[in-house]
């Protein structure tokens, strides 16, 4: 039997963490959670997500020290992630595609294009998958 997409979202707001969690799951997707950039990078490690939707901003990491480090591991280097920006840091776009980021999204959400970015990339991790059975 196949498995739901699994997604990993790093946020260290707690109230934006339930929020994406809730609107993750009523998605069916199964999602893992994490506060902290050295907790996000073990995860991503141990469950190997689909996907990953990296608040750029946390206490212990950079959003782009997070970034680094999973493109550097051969077990995560594969893994998108959709980095999450301030609305106000928008300009800074291209920063974050050179950091390693697959694609952006502002904050506050946009469900609506939340929800186009996490089905084009699971898919794709899906059609990925399906090409190395």
């Amino acid at each position: 039997m196949d498995r739901q997409p699994l997604i990993l979202v790093v946020e260290e707001n707690l109230h934006n963490l339930e929020l994406l969690n809730s609107h993750l799951k009523t998605l069916n997707y199964d999602c893992i959670c994490a506060k902290q950039g050295v907790r996000a990078i073990i995860l991503a490690q141990t469950q190997r997500p689909d996907l990953i939707i990296l608040d750029m901003i946390l206490s212990d990491l950079s959003g782009s020290q997070v970034i680094n480090h999973l493109k550097q591991d051969s077990k995560t280097a594969n893994i998108p992630i959709i980095a999450v920006v301030p609305f106000i840091l928008v300009q800074n776009q291209d920063r974050l595609f050179l950091t390693g980021a697959d694609d952006y999204i502002t904050k506050p959400y946009n469900f609506i294009q939340l929800n186009t970015l996490i089905n084009h990339y699971v898919n794709r991790q899906h059609s990925s998958s399906l090409l190395l059975e």
